[in-house]
């Protein structure tokens, strides 16, 4: 049980793999926890699908333009329709919103008059608390009381080793609908999200539900083409790991001309090329080495803040 437990978390996939019917012949310990799992990941869902339009729609009449993305739109409760086939079956840890810089703090306004709490801020993203109180939760599932967390990112921002990297300019690129609400087209979409997953491979902490976001984006008919061309002027660390973890998992999926050329932009593809694709997922008892990390790293400010992030990591260990 305990090893079903670390592998459910680790790839987000205990309630997919329930659905399918992947553990008929397990044991009865072992049936009933993902039967729960099962019912917690569905009824979490259900609470980010009652959430999610009340906060865009607040955002909506204050009129000021935020874009859902990842889970959001993914699992379908922005509106537009879930990319996966079964949306009760993918984890949801919060709702992740785009927002124009400008308005970072009208954004904030927004959620708290909605009656959010603030629960942090950084650099690259300041989190509002719907439910719950902040705490780690549950250590061996998922549970639908967990924190109901907001995100708002002030533009797109993928934080790696130390340091942001920063993606395409949002409102350069969604449009706003007849009800108001900020929308990306779809390869404008999936370029955020295989960003985000090359975000994680980047930080070798993979989950397998951010690399079947990518496949069922595809099983819907994604344009390659169009998503090749929205991918340039994206710094690479967003674009190449993304793109080579989904060649290796989902054969025939990337065309390889496109994996090619973003390989070719990409500071520590030398590093990707030997490296097994097991290994840039997530383990919570292994950490990168530091050369991994720097071999990412594209000036000294980035690879100084590299530095101070091992310090970090080393002096957390040793309290």
């Amino acid at each position: 049980m305990p090893d079903v437990q670390r592998v459910g978390l680790a790839t987000g996939l205990t309630a997919l793999a329930g659905r399918l019917g992947l553990f008929e012949d397990a044991p009865d310990d072992v049936r009933a926890y993902i039967v729960e799992q099962q019912g917690e990941v569905a009824a979490r869902a259900e609470r980010f699908r009652e959430l999610t339009p009340r906060v865009l729609g607040a955002f909506a009449a204050a009129d000021v333009p935020v874009v859902p993305v990842k889970g959001a739109v993914l699992g379908g409760s922005a509106g537009d329709g879930a990319a996966w086939p079964h949306p009760e079956t993918r984890p949801m840890s919060d709702i992740d919103l785009l927002v124009d810089p400008r308005h970072r703090a009208q954004a904030g306004a927004v959620l708290l008059r909605a009656g959010c709490t603030l629960h942090s801020t950084a650099d690259h993203e300041d989190t509002y608390l719907a439910w719950g109180d902040g705490s780690v939760g549950r250590t061996d599932g998922e549970s639908a009381a967990h924190n109901g967390r907001i995100e708002v990112h002030p533009g797109w921002q993928e934080f790696l080793h130390g340091y942001a990297v920063q993606g395409f300019q949002p409102f350069e690129r969604a449009t706003q609908g007849a009800d108001g609400q900020w929308r990306f087209d779809d390869a404008s979409f999936a370029v955020h999200v295989i960003g985000h997953l090359a975000s994680t491979v980047v930080r070798a902490e993979v989950r397998a539900v951010n690399l079947l976001d990518v496949w069922f984006l595809h099983q819907q008919g994604l344009d390659w083409a169009a998503v090749g061309q929205a991918m340039r002027g994206v710094d690479a660390r967003l674009t190449a790991p993304g793109l080579w973890l989904a060649d290796r998992f989902i054969t025939g999926v990337v065309p390889a001309v496109l994996l090619e050329r973003e390989m070719a932009r990409l500071r520590g593809a030398v590093t990707l090329a030997v490296t097994s694709p097991v290994a840039v997922l997530r383990d919570p008892t292994q950490r990168t080495t530091v050369r991994w990390r720097a071999d990412f790293a594209q000036h000294r400010a980035e690879r100084t803040a590299v530095v101070r992030q091992v310090g970090r990591s080393a002096r957390s260990r040793w309290r």
